[in-house]
């Protein structure tokens, strides 16, 4: 990331209380902590500071990437930290679904990532981990749809076979009742 100007503005930490220290980067504006290194990136910045472009991946590409991919997960204990614009306490939740980084973010303003957690979700969507989410969904939903289709045949054959044994087939089709 290259600096291109800085700015104050009245934020605070929501890891250590510090003042949070703005900068506008040639990828977006960031709200960094010098003391504990966590950076606050707002909604409409996000993409653009995690460098997350659309890139196209073949099947076997997402399929190698599947078979490559190990979570950065580490273990942490929960502790709920207040948004350093509206002071509510954020949510958690793994950024992306299976990157492993587990980051505070508030529906209304953004996402706090600690130390290193930005380079790690770079990290990630460099080695395809968006691209393996989307196969990942566009999977489940192919299977749930295969589900459905299975128990929806499965369901028909048992009613087409009742009624090919009921006395109105019998009537229709086999009118003197010959069989």
């Amino acid at each position: 990331m290259s600096l291109v100007s800085q700015s104050s503005r009245l934020m605070t930490c929501p890891k250590c209380s510090t003042p949070l220290k703005h900068e506008e980067l040639e990828e977006g504006k960031v709200d960094h902590c010098e003391q504990c290194k966590g950076v606050w990136v707002s909604a409409t910045d996000e993409k653009k500071v995690l460098e997350i472009k659309p890139e196209v991946f073949s099947i076997d590409e997402l399929r190698r990437l599947r078979s490559l991919y190990k979570p950065f997960w580490t273990e942490q204990p929960a502790k709920y930290v207040p948004c350093p614009e509206c002071g509510q306490l954020m949510n958690r939740k793994i950024w992306g679904s299976h990157s492993g980084v587990l980051v505070d973010f508030c529906r209304n303003h953004g996402t706090w990532f600690d130390a290193g957690e930005v380079e790690k979700i770079r990290e990630y969507v460099k080695l395809g981990g968006v691209e393996y989410e989307k196969l990942r969904l566009a999977e489940t939903g192919l299977a749930e749809i295969d589900q459905k289709l299975d128990r929806e045949v499965r369901r028909l054959d048992r009613r087409f076979h009742t009624w090919r044994n009921s006395r109105l087939f019998d009537s229709i089709f086999n009118p003197r009742g010959k069989m």
